[in-house]
């Protein structure tokens, strides 16, 4: 018993606690005043070669345009929403969020760092992107450096999922101060 509490002592002597000491908040916990956070909202868009039984596109109304762009370049016959993500990072940091789509594959989406310019409207810049969703095997990978304006809805990357269908990576950045 002795053990642990000089064990205990000498970890709060060697960390500069003391219980008689005033609590003061490292700088390094509070958060640099102006440093803008970045959240991106990110659409995960199937192309599909076979028109959906509904008979009609199953994305948000927020698509509509991107949709109609998307008609235009390519040849699917349905579009449907697979998932929406929200992911938030602090503008110099990078981020990363995964999980588990509808059809049991998982996804990983990731940036290693987001800088916000300092003019409006922001333009966001994302070094090091990545989306990478895997099924038993099978990989889709959109991968990419990107600049993109606050608010600005954008078509990122396409992934081919199998030998008809197709995923696409849709993302909106929003600056928040």
């Amino acid at each position: 018993m002795k053990k642990w509490v000089c064990i205990v002592s000498t970890l709060i002597a060697v960390a500069g606690l003391s219980p008689a000491q005033d609590r003061k908040i490292s700088p390094l916990l509070v958060a640099p005043a102006g440093v803008p956070n970045v959240e991106l909202t990110v659409y995960l868009v199937s192309g599909l070669a076979q028109a959906q039984a509904s008979g009609k596109d199953e994305v948000p109304a927020d698509l509509a345009e991107t949709l109609q762009q998307l008609r235009g370049v390519f040849a699917y016959k349905s579009y449907k929403l697979i998932e929406a993500v929200t992911l938030r990072g602090r503008s110099g940091r990078g981020a990363e969020v995964g999980g588990q789509l509808p059809d049991y594959s998982q996804y990983n989406f990731k940036y290693l760092n987001a800088r916000v310019s300092p003019e409006a409207p922001h333009m966001v810049h994302l070094d090091g992107l990545r989306l990478e969703i895997t099924r038993r095997q099978s990989v889709a990978l959109v991968s990419t450096d990107l600049d993109v304006r606050d608010g600005q809805k954008t078509v990122v990357g396409k992934s081919a999922v199998n030998a008809t269908d197709a995923l696409f990576l849709v993302i909106v950045p929003k600056v928040v101060e």
